[in-house]
């Protein structure tokens, strides 16, 4: 339980179900978590990791499952408005994870509360940013709309700071702005050939396939280049997900990353699923340049091999190529898939709105204001890339802080 970021009584819930009471259980998740079916399927599950049995040497218990069961088998009727409304309108921008969830929380307080969207659909990086075969739409759309239910609106094709301003939106009577615009916004690699055909980044390839019409993962051609074979750079879920759909189209896909794979920033049994599904691994290897055919085309890419060499000065061990290992990887297709920075945008509409260095926006640690009175910040675009159940969790909090700053 203490590391669970939404504070789930995770001994109860299971206990509901050794009893057989599977809707007990969901409405015990319920209570922390605004999204039980979603964090089933695509949490990282941080309270599997400090499970007791791990450090006794037992199978852990499969707690992200049993989730994942108790809101699917549990739900037995749409949620309804818990709370009489207070007079008060809160604007959410961004309707990912930690928008979401932080307009429940708001809205159990008796807020009205409206999430601007840009795209035209609800979800954010759940919709846009994780293949369907992880987390189907239909499961998505109904936590979506049991959260409209509640008493929340949406409206999508919102682009704040070009649609409305931050300003126009406390003139239409909201009594705080909370920015939950997320980290979508993919980081570059620096080596040559970047700007050939056939490459992409990991976040705007999932957002192209996402953007396709259903029932697209099979064996049938997207409607994008792309070739017969793949790389995938990076060891994320996001590199995995790549891969793991390029092979849905029946291609051939090479993962390769810098680190070991005991490294890599997912869970051991998603790295059992690609192996399975016929994902080549190529840890250790770092690529150098991406080369093309005389169309501008991709047509292989350039690697280097890695070892570990001396400890650095705090005790981790440093990488360092291997001399003259050198090779290149036949390839038609690069996905790159680094990592990704905060998506404050709405920054460049807003001179008052400040960013740090890093991209995230500048945030009072105790109130969670931005350097504009009244409006908040929460999940990835103020703590930069995060697990999904910590921006929930940011999003929870933030709503807790809004409903301090209103009452004051």
């Amino acid at each position: 339980m203490k590391d669970c970021p939404l504070g789930i009584d995770i001994p109860a819930f299971i206990r509901f179900l050794r009893e057989g009471h599977v809707a007990s259980a969901y409405d015990k998740i319920k209570e922390k978590n605004p999204l039980p079916s979603i964090c089933g399927r695509v949490c990282s599950a941080p309270c599997e990791v400090a499970c007791v049995l791990k450090e006794e040497g037992g199978v852990v218990i499969a707690i992200r499952a049993l989730e994942r069961h108790s809101a699917d088998y549990g739900k037995s009727r749409a949620a309804k408005r818990e709370s009489q409304y207070n007079g008060k309108k809160i604007a959410v921008v961004g309707s990912g994870p930690s928008g979401l969830s932080s307009s429940v929380d708001l809205t159990r307080r008796g807020y009205a509360v409206t999430i601007f969207e840009a795209l035209d659909k609800p979800g954010g990086v759940l919709r846009y940013g994780i293949p369907e075969f992880r987390l189907p739409r239909k499961i998505l759309d109904s936590e979506i709309n049991d959260i409209k239910t509640l008493g929340v609106k949406i409206e999508t094709n919102f682009f704040i700071g070009q649609t409305a301003t931050l300003g126009e939106l406390f003139k239409e009577g909201f009594a705080a702005v909370l920015i939950a615009t997320g980290a979508g916004i993919p980081k570059f690699m620096d080596i040559p050939g970047t700007h050939w055909g056939g490459v992409y980044y990991g976040e705007e390839f999932l957002m192209r396939l996402n953007l396709m019409r259903p029932g697209v993962f099979s064996r049938q051609s997207p409607n994008f280049a792309l070739g017969e074979h793949v790389a995938v750079i990076g060891s994320g879920n996001t590199a995995l997900d790549c891969a793991r759909v390029c092979r849905r189209y029946g291609r051939k896909v090479t993962l390769l990353f810098r680190r070991s794979e005991v490294e890599m920033l997912v869970r051991a049994e998603e790295r059992g699923y690609a192996r399975e599904e016929g994902i080549q691994f190529e840890p250790l290897v770092r690529p150098v340049e991406i080369l093309a055919d005389q169309h501008h085309f991709v047509n292989g890419l350039k690697c280097v091999r890695m070892d570990y060499a001396d400890a650095d000065v705090v005790g981790q061990w440093e990488l360092a190529p291997v001399p003259d290992s050198e090779f290149v990887l036949d390839v038609d297709t690069v996905i790159c898939a680094i990592g990704h920075k905060p998506n404050a945008l709405i920054s460049h509409f807003d001179p008052a709105l400040k960013i740090n260095k890093d991209g995230t926006l500048k945030v009072d640690g105790e109130s969670g204001l931005t350097t504009i009175p009244g409006v908040f910040a929460c999940g990835n675009v103020v703590s930069n890339a995060g697990p999904l159940v910590a921006a929930m969790a940011s999003g929870i909090e933030a709503a807790q802080r809004i409903d301090a700053y209103v009452k004051k």
